[in-house]
């Protein structure tokens, strides 16, 4: 039994480190000048020898990314229960804008395609808008049926909607994080940017890619970044009454790693693939700005990069307050929707 049980351990493992190959040839190398330009993914990938493939492949993750030599100890294996009508396959997508939000929540969607998420829908833009969800709670009540058909038909309605088998709770928003990351590697990896916001933002997309397009431009930064309102030297809160409360037993130090505040924070493509891959390596932690920004980020070495234009504050309700800014926090849906009509009125004055 045992021997067994160690056989399908090693065997998913080498599953999940051939997928990490194929993540490193099919889309790292064409993104970077830093291997050596022998290593080809032609060259790679037509090797006869398995083990040859292994000792290739091995020595370069050594040299440039040892991290994905570390062992799986989060492999990411929920199921898809509803996926999304959306593709960025063989197309030039500018930005993904990826929304964690509760499975019962039809109006927060609603009002997202409205306002600022409705910038997906003018194929000039190459943006895409997807909601993650997470699956009914166990213990709902006989309405779970009716409450599934719902998201199902709101899916068959708008095609934006990625589901995956996880408990929907506050506790497991790391998860739905994660499935963020996964869903773009898998899907939409040629992306130039991610966003990752959640449902009570409002965010001023142009204004965003404006910001991202001109960081980009600064040929001294790195290719993979994360961009938001950074967070140094952050403490845990070791009291247990906090909504926070994290104790030493699942963080015995005392000084988190720099991290963006979660609301919303924006990426590179390489960036959300770098971090996914240190997902599965790095063990769950349920504070997911820290999580994804902070321990994941510091594993893969993604460059973290902190920009007033972010906020996890709200700012004043009005669309002069995002004339020249990118998110405030804590807005009711009709909030948002005055904002966004404010902010896009011809005659704004500010």
């Amino acid at each position: 039994m045992k021997i067994a049980l160690g056989a399908v351990f090693v065997l998913g493992n080498v599953v999940l480190y051939m997928k990490s190959i194929h993540f490193i040839t099919g889309f790292l190398l064409p993104h970077t000048a830093m291997l050596s330009a022998n290593f080809t993914k032609d060259n790679f990938t037509h090797h006869s020898s398995l083990d040859k493939m292994f000792y290739q492949s091995s020595s370069v993750i050594t040299t440039k990314m040892p991290f994905l030599r570390e062992p799986v100890v989060n492999p990411h294996d929920f199921k898809y229960l509803i996926q999304p009508n959306v593709t960025c396959a063989n197309e030039d997508v500018t930005l993904v804008m990826c929304v964690p939000i509760a499975y019962n929540n039809y109006e927060g969607r609603s009002v997202i395609r409205k306002t600022w998420g409705s910038y997906a829908y003018n194929m000039s833009n190459k943006a895409r808008l997807v909601f993650f969800i997470g699956n009914l709670p166990p213990e709902s009540d006989k309405s779970a049926a009716f409450t599934q058909r719902n998201i199902s038909a709101e899916s068959l309605q708008y095609g934006d909607i990625l589901q995956e088998d996880y408990v929907d709770s506050y506790r497991n928003f790391s998860i739905k994080s994660v499935s963020i990351l996964k869903w773009v590697n898998l899907f939409c990896s040629t992306t130039k940017f991610v966003l990752k916001v959640d449902d009570d933002m409002y965010v001023n997309i142009p204004f965003l890619v404006n910001v991202l397009n001109e960081y980009s431009s600064d040929k001294s930064r790195p290719k993979a970044y994360v961009i938001g309102s950074l967070q140094v030297n952050a403490h845990p809160r070791r009291d247990s009454n906090s909504k926070w409360y994290i104790p030493t037993s699942i963080f015995p130090g005392n000084t988190y790693p720099n991290y963006t505040t979660g609301p919303a924070y924006a990426m590179t493509g390489i960036a959300a693939s770098l971090l996914y891959e240190a997902s599965l390596r790095v063990p769950i932690f349920w504070l997911e700005d820290i999580y994804i920004t902070g321990l994941c980020a510091k594993t893969a070495s993604v460059q973290l990069y902190d920009s007033g234009y972010f906020t996890f504050e709200k700012r004043a309700v009005s669309g002069c307050s995002f004339k020249s800014n990118i998110s405030g926090h804590r807005y009711t849906h009709q909030e948002k929707l005055q904002i966004h009509k404010e902010l896009y009125d011809p005659n704004l004055k500010c």
